[in-house]
């Protein structure tokens, strides 16, 4: 059953990272120009946040992470896309899927999933009992987990868009995952080029390809002005701690 949801969300407790240009992947580059026009600001469903961090964590332990953009809409062409997070140690975490109704306005779509993971890079496909999405929608997924009794949520926006001519015509003599995880990329089409990376990488790692997508993550981090710089880099630092630590 689809619920409605409207309420305020307060900027101030927000972490948040965009993705941006995938400049390198050693010993293949890999390259993307993306199209700032293009850009949608997200809203503050996914700009704000609970706390993140455990209470009981120290300060340089890296919260759980969705693994796409926060401060700027992204893109997919898949109908039934697959969702990425990290966590630091073994949770059970839930997925929840919205469709914007308005700019103010999500109501969610199907039924919470829960999920055990472990500690590292998790997928989680979008679940079976949800129908396709829909093409020029706006969706926005949710991570929560809870620990000492504290919620923690981190939630990310994009838009389902339909294939391209161009990548239509590129895709076909792709002649592996990596070149497939370019010409998605070249279209700022970044959960389906995640998603590629993580093919080629081991199980609960992100492999060099994802590593160094993520690194570009946090190299477009784009706080608005009410929101904590500090945090802002906060979010950067740990982006990059979990592409070293969860590359191989």
């Amino acid at each position: 059953m689809s619920k409605n949801f409207s309420f305020t969300i307060n900027p101030r407790l927000v972490t948040s990272a965009s993705l941006g240009l995938l400049l390198f992947l050693t010993p293949v580059a890999v390259t993307a120009s993306p199209s700032s026009n293009r850009r949608q600001p997200a809203s503050d469903y996914s700009r704000s946040a609970g706390k993140r961090g455990c209470p009981n964590d120290s300060s340089e332990t890296i919260p759980l992470t969705v693994l796409a953009p926060q401060t700027y809409v992204g893109y997919t062409t898949e109908l039934r896309p697959t969702f990425v997070g990290f966590v630091s140690s073994p949770q059970k975490v839930e997925l929840r899927i919205f469709e914007f109704t308005s700019d103010k306005e999500v109501k969610q779509l199907g039924n919470a999933v829960h999920k055990d993971v472990k500690s590292g890079i998790f997928p989680i496909p979008l679940p079976e009992d949800n129908p396709d999405l829909t093409i020029g929608k706006k969706y926005l997924w949710q991570l929560s987990m809870r620990c000492s009794g504290v919620n923690i949520v981190e939630a990310a926006e994009f838009i389902v868009v339909e294939m391209s001519s161009t990548l239509k015509s590129k895709l076909p003599s792709a002649a592996n995952g990596l070149q497939k995880a370019n010409i998605f990329a070249e279209e700022d089409l970044w959960y389906d080029a995640l998603n590629e990376a993580l093919k080629l990488a081991n199980n609960g790692k992100l492999g060099d390809l994802g590593a160094n997508i993520v690194k570009s993550f946090a190299k477009h981090e784009s706080p608005k002005p009410t929101e904590i710089e500090k945090l802002v880099q906060k979010r950067i630092q740990f982006l990059h701690k979990i592409a070293d630590q969860e590359k191989n």
